[in-house]
């Protein structure tokens, strides 16, 4: 069999070179997004949303709009095509909290709005290319970390992938990728005993549950915390 074609996505901060990694070391496939131009449509982090007034950051500034994901891959004229793509997303609790701190730390100017309202239009698009299509699978960090020969075996099925015939090393070797500090069991333990609630007093986590979209995280997966 050739080898697959595939495109992944997610929010800075949720795990997409973690999930990169470990998909390529599993499944003969080649990832085809393009690392340079964040504004282009095959970036890993390109905003599809259509509320481009949301879009916080001026390098992913862009002006395209998506009907459908019938016009969404005609938009990213591959002439090979491809044949899947991995949507990844965190508990928005722990985005957000992270993602904040990465704001911080790069010096970002405030933002002109709640980082979680951009959180919501991006997975509530791509959400609804999953319904429109078996190509594009949406999958949660927290499973990568806990579940993942379940969600490997997931991803395997529903994109028709073929295993390495040598697998490029054991993923339980994966110390560390870009932008990813070390899996310490303190950091494991960070998120599967969900601790980034501890950085929400009930003031915040109040004005956060505002923001989020409830009925959204709901189909992702999520709990609401109030």
């Amino acid at each position: 069999m050739s080898t697959k074609r595939l495109l992944h996505y997610g929010l800075q901060r949720s795990g997409t070179n973690f999930l990169k990694k470990i998909v390529q070391q599993h499944f003969d496939i080649e990832f085809i997004n393009q690392e340079n131009g964040r504004a282009h449509p095959t970036h890993k982090h390109f905003r599809l949303y259509d509320n481009k007034e949301l879009i916080g950051r001026p390098n992913y500034q862009n002006d395209l709009l998506f009907r459908d994901f019938i016009d969404f891959e005609k938009q990213l004229s591959f002439e090979k095509g491809f044949d899947g793509i991995i949507v990844l997303s965190k508990d928005p609790y722990s985005w957000n909290i992270s993602y904040s701190k990465w704001g911080k730390k790069n010096r970002w100017p405030a933002p002109p709005h709640p980082y979680l309202l951009e959180y919501n239009e991006y997975y509530r698009k791509w959400l609804q290319f999953s319904e429109e299509s078996k190509r594009v699978i949406l999958v949660r960090y927290v499973d990568l970390l806990s579940e993942r020969e379940n969600l490997l075996l997931l991803i395997q099925n529903q994109l028709g992938l073929s295993k390495r015939k040598e697998e490029s090393g054991n993923e339980k070797t994966i110390k560390k990728v870009p932008r990813s500090s070390k899996f310490t069991k303190n950091r494991l333990k960070y998120y599967l005993k969900e601790e980034y609630l501890q950085g929400y007093n009930q003031q915040y986590l109040d004005e956060v549950n505002n923001y989020i979209d409830h009925d959204l995280i709901k189909k992702l997966g999520y709990k609401s915390y109030y």
